[in-house]
């Protein structure tokens, strides 16, 4: 069984990598491979899903520990961090797509869609601003999962510290307002027409984000540790749950089913360091897609319009391979000389118990 104590003087959840790598990777098949197959080989888009409960547990996770640690939790210092750490790639890959539809698109639809849906790229709300439901191709349309974890970002947090305050530190409260936030997302879905603004707005909100943050108030507390442990806390925990998550791809079960699975497996690979999957999530080779994720998912696409012009072709095995080689590549030399630099400038955010040695802050999110 795993040790709460251990549990909260871990510094990074190695495993976490593992698990971001293999969400990017499939994001990389599902846009390029256009492969056959069953279920499962069309479902690489949920690849997002895992990132959401990834970000969703530890951004958590990261708040409820500073706040025990120093009795309170500073959202300048917070969001300074995210800032320092998510803006700089992000609008320096949007500048350049700027730049290439100015040279190759500007006049043509898709040049104009792009154009005119700018200011949703230029201030995160893609997923509320740009229809991408009529399936008209729009460059860097991909960015909508990004605006949704950047809302979460925004919204999440003075929640969380605003339901602690109010409660005098009260763990229930922070879990009525997430139950409440995804009662919200959920019913919007079920009777409003999400297609329509406000109520899309209000469906925007992501299950699998809220889901690992609930997970992540429960397991930080002793007792709600204790219960969740005594199913999930086991070696091969991690690998039952994550198989049962394969096996709802591969038949095609409901999607609120396989977001609830996606994040109990981030909890299950979380709470122990030595599961049975631990070897392979903390392989180095994937540990590494898992770091410099953010700039692979950012720039994939325009790898992908790279190869395409190399191998000539618009989907397959060839291409799905090419791009994701040199996407690693770009992703490494971007993270080495432009992202490294950025997180130094992070750090003089960071709390004097993080900047002894948490490595929570420079894991979470993105």
């Amino acid at each position: 069984m795993a040790a709460y104590e251990s549990f909260l003087a871990t510094k990074k959840f190695g495993a976490l990598d593992g698990l971001r790598a293999l969400s990017v990777l499939a994001v990389i098949w599902h846009h390029t491979s256009g492969t056959p197959g069953p279920k499962i080989s069309h479902s690489g888009f949920m690849g997002v899903d895992f990132f959401f409960a990834i970000s969703g547990f530890l951004i958590t996770t990261l708040l409820i520990r500073e706040r025990d640690r120093t009795s309170g939790v500073s959202l300048r210092n917070f969001y300074a961090r995210r800032a320092l750490r998510i803006f700089p790639l992000y609008y320096a890959v949007l500048a350049l797509y700027v730049l290439l539809v100015l040279a190759t698109e500007r006049g043509t639809p898709k040049g104009e869609r792009f154009l005119g849906n700018l200011p949703a790229f230029l201030t995160y709300t893609v997923n509320w601003f740009v229809d991408l439901s009529t399936g008209t191709s729009v460059p860097f349309y991909f960015s909508w999962s990004l605006s949704t974890e950047e809302q979460f970002y925004l919204l999440w947090p003075p929640l969380l510290v605003g339901a602690l305050v109010l409660s005098k530190g009260r763990i229930w409260a922070p879990l009525i307002v997430l139950l409440a936030l995804v009662a919200v997302s959920a019913g919007t879905g079920v009777f409003f027409d999400a297609r329509v603004l406000p109520w899309r707005i209000l469906a925007s909100l992501s299950l699998p984000i809220l889901l690992g943050a609930a997970f992540a108030i429960v397991v930080n507390t002793r007792g709600g540790y204790t219960r969740v442990a005594a199913v999930l806390g086991w070696r091969w925990s991690a690998t039952a749950v994550f198989a049962a998550m394969i096996a709802a791809l591969w038949f095609g079960a409901p999607l609120w089913s396989i977001q609830i699975l996606m994040a109990v497996t981030v909890v299950a690979v979380s709470i122990r360091e030595d599961t049975l999957m631990h070897p392979v999530l903390s392989w180095r080779p994937l540990a590494f897609i898992g770091v410099i994720s953010y700039g692979i998912y950012l720039m994939h696409m325009l790898c992908a319009n790279v190869v395409r012009r190399i191998v000539h072709e618009e989907q397959g095995l060839t291409l799905c391979a090419a791009t994701t080689i040199l996407v690693i590549a770009v992703a490494y030399l971007s993270f080495r000389y432009f992202e490294t630099p950025l997180l130094r400038v992070k750090r003089r955010f960071e709390s004097s118990a993080e900047r002894a040695g948490d490595e929570l802050s420079r894991t979470a999110g993105v």
